[in-house]
């Protein structure tokens, strides 16, 4: 999500995807025992907002370093409980193509004055300094968003960000990116300083269907030197320290990101101009122990 430039999801997918039509593993085989340490299953009152003990607010626009068209608010129009047991992102539509304001909510035009390119207010949110994880399971139960146009990302970034280390060699880890107008698949990727440029190291989750008319599972199992990304339990990609000729930067402490862009390199420049709202709905997220390694850091 970081990244200033990706390889397009077309022409075959190139060698960054793998298919993800595989079928569950059996735990049987790989004896694996998880232990839920820590989750978030936004039971709040309708229109409550994130704990704020766990997730703090980015708010702006600029384009995110990825052309993109949303300006970032902490506003409960776009980012709440539903009171039905799910966080929903929602993003608005402020303007049209040609910069002219549609809305009248308080605020748009301050937001446009700031941000001209900006068509949509969203949310964007994040544990950095406050929970941070390393190893185990996470995952998050979610509803992609539909309409063309539409960036939804559930990642991580290294946690030595924080302490003055670029990107990309804090590392971050892509559990879940969709693109409204492909509207089959899934990606996920490994982004450090040894890893494909642009691409990064990653897979495709390929779907019979839309992904987007239900709820999926995203998650990754990550061990020391080796991290595995799954769509509703199935694996879609395995990738170690010896996949690369570097660098391997993602044994250490990482914090969430969850958001819903708009427009942008990874979605493309064009998004459906009668699209006026899109939501992402996050079910819950939680994080697990793998046979008893994984830990929680607080602060």
């Amino acid at each position: 999500m970081m990244r200033r430039f990706m390889v397009p999801l077309a022409c075959g997918l190139a060698t960054f995807l793998t298919l993800g039509l595989t079928t569950a593993p059996t735990n049987a085989a790989t004896k694996k025992s998880l232990k839920l340490l820590w989750s978030q299953e936004f039971n709040g009152k309708k229109g409550s907002l994130p704990d704020k003990k766990v997730w703090s607010n980015e708010i702006g626009g600029g384009g995110w370093g990825n052309s993109e068209r949303q300006f970032y608010t902490n506003k409960s129009s776009n980012i709440s409980m539903n009171g039905s047991g799910q966080l929903v992102i929602t993003a608005r539509r402020i303007s049209n193509i040609y910069g002219e304001q549609l809305s009248d909510e308080t605020g748009t035009t301050e937001i446009l004055n700031r941000c001209s390119e900006c068509q949509f207010t969203s949310a964007r949110i994040k544990t950095a300094r406050k929970v941070s994880f390393m190893y185990g399971r996470i995952e998050a139960r979610i509803k992609l968003p539909a309409g063309t146009g539409t960036w939804p990302a559930f990642w991580m970034l290294g946690g030595d960000l924080l302490d003055g280390v670029p990107w990309p060699e804090c590392g971050e880890v892509d559990i879940m990116e969709y693109r409204g107008d492909y509207t089959d698949r899934s990606t996920s990727a490994l982004h450090g300083p040894d890893t494909p440029p642009g691409s990064g190291l990653g897979s495709a989750y390929l779907h019979y269907g839309t992904l987007a008319d239900t709820y999926h599972t995203f998650a990754i199992e990550w061990k020391k030197n080796s991290i595995t990304f799954f769509v509703d339990d199935r694996p879609h990609g395995t990738y170690s320290s010896k996949d690369l000729n570097g660098r391997w930067v993602f044994n250490q402490k990482f914090f969430l990101i969850l958001n819903l862009a708009m427009g942008g390199t990874y979605a493309g420049e064009f998004i459906d101009p009668e699209l006026m709202n899109a939501e992402l709905k996050v079910d819950y997220i939680r994080f697990y122990s793998i046979n008893g390694v994984g830990k929680v850091f607080q602060g």
